[in-house]
C-alpha cells in the first residue's frame, strides 16, 4: 500500500490530479487535468484542457479568487455565452494522488468557491471562470435585516413562510418573443401582476427567470432563457411586492411572519427638522 501523503510529500513519486466539478443547479459538469477519464464512485471526470491560477488565501477579494481556464466550446463555458444563468455556479477542486494504493482512496478537497463571472479572452478561444472561495465569501459582514417598512425576508424563503406549492401555475409555452413568453394554463386566470416579482422556471430544467410583469397570459421577464423554451413545460410562481398591507396580507394571508418594520417614520427629522410649537 502506498498512501497519500507519502507520495504528496515524495519528489519524485508524486503524480498529482486534480477533477474539477461545476455544479449548476442540479447539472454538474466534471472534468480532470489527467490525459485519461477519471472515474469516482460513480462519476466519470473527462479530460479536457483546464488549467487553474494559484490557490491563496488572505485578505481581500482578489487574493482569493481563483481563475480556471477551459476551452471556449466547454459544455459549462457555452452557459455563459450570451446570458447568465439564474442560478449561482459552484466548484469544487479535489486533488488525487496517482500511484495511490488502494487507488484514488484519499480524495483531498483543495477548493470550493462560487462562480462570479466567465469572460471570453484572445478572441473568445477560451474562457476564463473567475470563483470566489466560500471563505471568502463567509467573512463578508452584511446585516440581516434593515430597517425598513418592506420585508426582508426572501419570498419562499427561510422566514418568509410561504409555500411554492400553493402558489404556482404550470402550463405550456405557446410564444415566445424575446423576454415576453405566453404560458397556457392557469396563468392566463390571474389577475394583472400576479406573477410580477415572482419567477418562471422549466420543469425540466434547474435554471429560473424573474418576471418583471404579467398580463393574461403572458410574463415579460427580466431576460430571456438562453436556449428556446417555446412548446416546453414550465412552472410560473407568484410575486410579492414586499408590502404588509399588500401581497403579504391579500394575496397570501402571512402578516405573521412579515420581515420588516411596517410603521416605520415617514419624517426624517434630520432632513425635515424637527416641529417646534
Amino acid at each position: 500500500m502506498t498512501s497519500f501523503d507519502v507520495l504528496e510529500s515524495s519528489v519524485q513519486d508524486s503524480r498529482p490530479i486534480e477533477v474539477y466539478t461545476f455544479g449548476l443547479g442540479t447539472t454538474s459538469f466534471t472534468y480532470t487535468s489527467a490525459e485519461d477519464p477519471i472515474t469516482l464512485g460513480t462519476t466519470v471526470h473527462e479530460p479536457i484542457a483546464i488549467a487553474r491560477s494559484g490557490v491563496s488565501q488572505g485578505a481581500g477579494d482578489n487574493v482569493n479568487t481563483l481563475t480556471v481556464t477551459v476551452p471556449a466550446d466547454n459544455p459549462f463555458a457555452s452557459k455563459y455565452v450570451d446570458l447568465v444563468p439564474g442560478q449561482r455556479a459552484t466548484l469544487t477542486i479535489v486533488r488525487l494522488q496517482r500511484n495511490e494504493s488502494p487507488t484514488f482512496n484519499t480524495q483531498v478537497v483543495i477548493y470550493k468557491g462560487s462562480v462570479l463571472s466567465v469572460r471570453f479572452p484572445n478572441d473568445g478561444e477560451v474562457a476564463e471562470v473567475a470563483v470566489r472561495s466560500l471563505e471568502n465569501a463567509g467573512n463578508r459582514r452584511i446585516p440581516r435585516y434593515t430597517f425598513m417598512a418592506q420585508c426582508n425576508h426572501l419570498l419562499y424563503g427561510p422566514g418568509c413562510d410561504v409555500s411554492t406549492v400553493a402558489f404556482n401555475d404550470v402550463g405550456t409555452v405557446t410564444a415566445v418573443s424575446g423576454s415576453v413568453i405566453t404560458v397556457s394554463g392557469g396563468v392566463g386566470s390571474r389577475p394583472a401582476n400576479f406573477f410580477r416579482g415572482g419567477f418562471v422556471k422549466p420543469s425540466a430544467e434547474s435554471d429560473f427567470r424573474l418576471i418583471v410583469a404579467h398580463s393574461g397570459a403572458n410574463l415579460t421577464l427580466l431576460l430571456p432563457f438562453a436556449t428556446s423554451i417555446l412548446g416546453a413545460s414550465v412552472q410560473a410562481f407568484a410575486g410579492c411586492d414586499h408590502r404588509f398591507r399588500g401581497d403579504c396580507a391579500t394575496k397570501f394571508d402571512n402578516i405573521h411572519s412579515y420581515g420588516g418594520f411596517p410603521y416605520v417614520p415617514r419624517k426624517n427629522p434630520f432632513v425635515s427638522g424637527l416641529v417646534t410649537i
